[in-house]
């Protein structure tokens, strides 16, 4: 037996509540979609091109709400290579979050975790060549491969050169000199 189905749509000022008292069943799938502007992100970043659309089964037992489903949204961002703009698609196909409720609770407002877990989600360094909703070549991605090329040559280098040499063996016939203490010195440690 599948869990009830209802279009939730966000409340009047965006938020993703969930009413409690109106779940007929321990299970329920809730779908919609929040606005651009929870994301809140400052100029310059990632830019939200699209709501934050939510797919959620909740399941609510006594003093435990558990939800899981899927978070997605369309960003803008800049590549950190050729740093031209490029859009793609975040999504969190295994969202869960565990709540604990107190016997009152009669809603729980979702809103600020599924927006906090979607810009977690956000790549750090974005590159176009990773997009998965419209993958393309870098541009700069040829003036990258001659460095990686030489950092894997060296590396390769020194290893086979580690491999050949006995570094214990050098130091061990490093046969250092320390000068003896001078009477002077020795005065100034009493």
């Amino acid at each position: 037996m599948s869990a009830p189905r209802h279009p939730s749509p966000p409340s009047a000022d965006g938020r993703l509540l969930i009413d409690l008292s109106d779940m007929s069943a321990p299970n329920t799938e809730v779908a919609g979609s929040l606005p651009i502007e929870i994301f809140d992100l400052e100029p310059g970043g990632p830019r939200p091109l699209s709501p934050l659309h939510y797919r959620l089964h909740v399941h609510h037992q006594e003093d435990q709400l558990t939800v899981t489903g899927e978070l997605s949204a369309d960003f803008s961002f800049e590549c950190v290579r050729c740093l031209e703009p490029f859009t793609d698609r975040i999504t969190l196909d295994g969202y869960f979050i565990e709540q604990e409720l107190d016997g009152k609770t009669l809603s729980v407002d979702l809103t600020d975790s599924v927006r906090e877990d979607m810009l977690l989600a956000l790549p750090d360094h974005p590159r176009c060549e990773e997009a998965s909703l419209h993958p393309r070549v870098c541009s700069a991605a040829t003036m990258f491969t001659g460095a990686s090329q030489h950092s894997l040559d060296h590396s390769e280098e020194t290893s086979t050169r580690s491999d050949s040499q006995d570094l214990w063996g050098a130091l061990d016939q490093l046969k250092l000199q320390v000068p003896a203490p001078s009477p002077e010195n020795s005065r100034r440690n009493r």
